[in-house]
């Protein structure tokens, strides 16, 4: 009921095409339950007229035009049903995909780190797929099957109760039947649709991870793998299968023995004189009609099995709150590049804490510099600026002149794009260059693209290729080196002229050489801006350090060292030795303070 819940929602949306397809199956049932009644009249019209000896073409003639004529309705009608039913169909699948992709475009990074991408990209393409079939024709079958049932048993019921009475024991079989099979395929299609998300994760992850795959001959452990998955997909495809198979022929047998039934009690009423022949073989006829709707009620009840499977993971998935919660007036950043304020802040992965009770002022314009060891919490603290999550305890507070809001109050899509980001591993669209630098800024020039072309040191990159900022560059940016794929992730920061720029370990690809000339340039446009630009670094670059105003050291989710280079000089105990390792040749960030604060500890 929860799917049906739905899915009649998404029906309401488009209830003209639903009352559409209501109305010409309703003429198409009544035309096509007619004709068995217009054949048995004609019959029994012919019949009566040789027993009387006056026979005339009238009577044939009028009952064949009415059967046409009844037939043109019934498919007139039943084209108009099928065609207008497979665009309301379409078209609510339509709706639920844009909602999906909605789902996934506005859900916070929580999001993400509980579902893993192919089970997502499952719930999208095929988990939609039982739920078209069941609205392109399954829904329509239904309501055709139930139309013929009634008609037939309420003819039935007015021609001879006793043949009503009769047929109605056995009838119920066919239920019974019916619910017994979807109490065993109910769960069991929930299974194959929990059982193929894991498949196609399987997938997705060794097409987007094929060269760590070659790199580890890692090729038979992961077909091992992805044979396992497929074969649980195959064995519980394959029972459902099997229990269908057994279903349907008994619901055959079911509807054959209603028409055994109707041929021995009817062919006995007929020989008594109590009905004519034509009205047997009307019975006759709407009993062999129940064959096809019953065929079609019980694949419409196991269509119905998978749509409740398949219903229930995407809707279960549109009804997760999932997004980030914003205040009904939120408020909007001034022009001013904004203090951020850390108050007493903690966060935490489930249950394992990464950030403890952090307090921490990062002011306007300032330059900082967070370093720590693996595990520390530098990503973590970064990614709470932009709000890809809401800490645990504690504030983020964000100060403009004399107002200070609390990051929650603020309207988070003015917010973003006020921070730039740059990951340390930049996701590129397999685009143009210039598409990927220009993401999300669609109104720029040509001469603004080349400016941050120049200023991340691709310019001789980019004159060196025959299509230059139009070459396509593949998925992911497969065809550029881990250096210009994070040089063009910073141009594309730097093009938004952001007054928060956060750069995740943005250089660690580069060589020494192209570093120094990014930071030269870098510097240069940072001075050249007309206000004030705050920049956060993570980095493993001790060069980098020296273009700071402020540097924080973390270890364990807390903050154990800052100040600028040289106060740490003088009174740092984990910065001094730092810097020291530059002697012995180390300029890992990561490893050296790792090793110090192991040692200290």
């Amino acid at each position: 009921m929860h799917v049906l819940k739905h899915l009649f929602n998404y029906v309401l949306q488009r209830k003209s095409l639903a009352i559409a397809v209501i109305i010409f199956i309703f003429i198409a049932q009544i035309a096509e339950l007619s004709i068995p009644i217009l054949v048995g009249v004609t019959i029994d019209q012919i019949l009566l007229a040789l027993a009387e000896e006056r026979f005339e073409v009238i009577i044939v003639v009028t009952g064949v035009i009415l059967i046409i004529v009844a037939s043109v309705i019934r498919g007139l009608s039943y084209f108009l049903g099928r065609w207008i039913g497979y665009l309301q169909g379409e078209k609510i699948i339509y709706d639920i995909r844009k909602d999906l992709f909605i789902k996934y475009e506005t859900s916070s990074l929580t999001f993400f780190d509980e579902h893993h991408t192919g089970d997502l990209m499952a719930r999208a393409t095929t988990d939609l797929e039982p739920i078209s079939e069941f609205l392109v024709w399954g829904e329509r079958i239904l309501l055709q099957a139930s139309l013929t049932y009634t008609g037939i048993y309420l003819v039935l019921f007015m021609i001879d109760f006793r043949l009503f009475i009769l047929i109605g024991i056995v009838t119920p079989v066919l239920f019974i039947l019916s619910y017994f099979v979807s109490t065993k395929l109910g769960p069991l299609y929930f299974d194959i649709r929990e059982q193929y998300g894991k498949l196609t994760t399987v997938i997705q992850e060794n097409i987007s991870g094929i060269q760590i795959v070659k790199a580890f001959n890692a090729e038979e452990r992961e077909k091992k793998k992805f044979d396992q998955e497929n074969f649980a997909y195959f064995n519980l495809r394959a029972y459902a299968f099997k229990i269908r198979s057994i279903f349907l022929p008994m619901i055959l047998f079911v509807v054959n023995l209603l028409i055994t039934i109707l041929i021995f009690a009817g062919g006995y009423q007929v020989i008594q004189g109590e009905i004519s022949p034509g009205l047997l073989i009307t019975l006759f006829t709407y009993f062999t009609m129940l064959a096809m709707p019953t065929r079609f009620l019980a694949f419409s009840l196991i269509m119905y099995q998978r749509v409740s499977a398949a219903g229930d993971r995407v809707f279960t998935l549109l009804e997760s709150p999932t997004h980030l919660p914003e205040v009904p007036k939120a408020v909007k950043m001034l022009k001013i590049t904004p203090t951020i304020i850390f108050e007493n802040i903690s966060f935490s992965y489930d249950t394992k804490e990464t950030l403890s009770d952090i307090s921490l002022t990062i002011n306007s314009g300032e330059k900082v510099a967070i370093l720590g060891p693996t595990g520390s919490g530098k990503s973590t603290i970064i990614s709470l600026i932009p709000r890809f999550y809401d800490p645990t305890k504690g504030r983020l507070l964000i100060q403009t002149g004399e107002s200070t809001h609390d990051l929650r109050d603020m309207d988070l899509k003015d917010w973003r794009q006020k921070v730039g980001y740059v990951h340390q591993e930049p996701f590129l669209f397999g685009r143009t260059i210039a598409e990927n630098i220009a993401f999300g800024v669609p109104e720029t020039t040509n001469e603004e693209i080349n400016e941050v072309v120049r200023i991340t040191q691709l310019a001789d990159f980019v004159n060196s290729l025959p299509d230059g900022l139009e070459t396509i560059i593949g998925e992911r940016g497969v065809t550029l080196s881990g250096g210009q794929k994070q040089r063009v992730a910073i141009a594309r920061m730097l093009l938004r002229k952001c007054p928060i720029m956060i750069l995740d370990d943005a250089t660690s690809s580069l060589d020494i050489s192209t570093e120094d000339n990014f930071q030269k340039a870098f510097e240069q446009y940072l001075d050249r801006s007309q206000s004030k630009q705050t920049v956060i670094f993570i980095t493993q670059r001790l060069s980098t350090l020296k273009m700071v105003d402020r540097i924080i050291i973390l270890s364990r989710g807390q903050i154990i060292e800052q100040g600028t280079h040289n106060e740490l000089l003088e009174r740092g105990q984990i910065y001094p030795l730092l810097w020291k390792t530059q002697e012995a040749g180390l300029v890992d960030i990561k490893l050296a303070l790792e090793k110090i604060i192991q040692e200290r500890s």
